[in-house]
C-alpha cells in the first residue's frame, strides 16, 4: 500500500469520524417545529443540532448512519496504518472507502445545507480519490490465489445480482410519483431523493456487472465483488441503527416498510459479511 493511499485514507477516516461525531453529539438545545413544504404539506423538522433543518425521518436515517460510520472510519484507519501489510488490506480498504464515499454523496446532496458542508465536500473529494487510487493500485490478475479463479462462485454471483435488484424496491415510491405527478412519500422538504439515483443508477448496474462477471470468471469481477460485499454489509448495519434511531424519534414503520426496506437489507448485509469473509481468505 503506497504512502499516498495511506495518507488519503487516514484523512478520509478522520474527516468521516469528525462529521459523524458532530452529527451525533452536537446540540443547540432546539426543539421540533413544523414547516409547510412546496406541496402544501406540514412537515415536522428536528430543530436541534447540525441536522436542525431536516425532517425526523431524514435525521433518524442520518444519525443511524453516523453511528456506523464511526466504526467504519476507525476500521479503515486501523487497516491502512496497522494492517497494510496483510494480504487483504487493499481490498478491505477499498470496500470501506466505498462505504464512506457513498455516505459522503448522501451528505452533500441529500441533507439540508448546514455549516458542515465544507467538511462534507472535503470528505467526498478525499474518499473519491482514495478509492480511485486504491482500486487502480490493485493488481487485478494477482489479487487472489489462482485456485479462486477456477471457481465460478455461483452463489456469490447470484447474491450480487439479487442484492443489486433489491434496490428496485425504490420503484414502489418512484413509479407512482412519476405516473401521478404527486410527490413521493419520502420527499418531505427536499427537492429530490439522491438515494434513488445512487442505488438505481450506480449500485444496481455495478452488481449486475460483478455478478455476471463472476459467472464468466472475469478477474476484475472478483475485486468488484469484494468491494460490493463490504458495502452491502455496511448498508445492512446502517439499516439496523437507522431503524433504532427513527423509532426513538417516534417514527412508526408499517409492516410492509419493515419487511421490504429493513429486514431484507439486514439479511442481505449478514449474508454479504459471510461471503466477503470467505472471499478475502483467498486474497494474496
Amino acid at each position: 500500500m503506497t504512502k499516498a493511499i495511506k495518507v488519503l485514507s487516514a484523512l478520509v477516516a478522520v474527516f468521516m469520524f469528525l462529521s459523524a461525531c458532530i452529527g451525533l453529539f452536537y446540540t443547540n438545545g432546539g426543539e421540533h417545529f413544523f414547516v409547510t413544504n412546496i406541496y402544501g404539506q406540514q412537515i415536522e423538522l428536528f430543530g436541534d443540532g447540525i441536522y436542525s433543518y431536516n425532517s425526523l425521518l431524514k435525521v433518524g436515517a442520518t444519525k443511524g448512519t453516523d453511528i456506523v460510520m464511526l466504526v467504519v472510519s476507525l476500521i479503515l484507519l486501523v487497516t491502512v496504518l496497522c494492517l497494510s501489510s496483510r494480504r487483504y488490506a487493499k481490498l478491505l480498504a477499498a470496500g470501506l472507502q466505498s462505504c464512506i464515499l457513498y455516505n459522503s454523496i448522501y451528505l452533500i446532496t441529500g441533507v439540508s445545507f448546514n455549516r458542515l458542508f465544507p467538511l462534507y465536500l472535503v470528505l467526498f473529494s478525499t474518499s473519491l480519490f482514495a478509492f480511485i487510487l486504491t482500486v487502480s493500485s490493485l493488481k487485478i490478475e494477482a489479487c487472489f490465489d489462482e485456485i479462486l479463479y477456477t471457481k465460478k462462485l455461483k452463489g456469490t454471483a447470484i447474491f450480487l445480482i439479487v442484492g443489486g435488484c433489491s434496490v428496485l424496491v425504490w420503484l414502489t415510491n418512484l413509479v407512482p410519483a412519476v405516473l401521478t405527478g404527486a410527490p413521493t412519500g419520502f420527499i418531505e422538504i427536499y427537492t429530490t431523493e439522491p438515494t434513488f439515483a445512487i442505488d438505481l443508477g450506480i449500485i444496481l448496474p455495478t452488481c449486475l456487472i460483478a455478478g455476471v462477471g463472476l459467472l464468466k470468471r472475469h478477474h476484475f469481477s472478483y475485486v468488484l465483488a469484494s468491494i460490493l460485499l463490504t458495502l452491502f454489509a455496511c448498508v445492512g448495519l446502517c439499516v439496523i441503527f437507522q431503524t433504532v434511531v427513527q423509532t426513538r424519534l417516534g417514527i412508526v414503520l408499517s409492516i410492509g416498510q419493515m419487511t421490504g426496506m429493513v429486514v431484507s437489507f439486514v439479511i442481505l448485509g449478514i449474508i454479504a459479511l459471510f461471503l466477503n469473509y470467505q472471499l478475502l481468505k483467498y486474497a494474496k
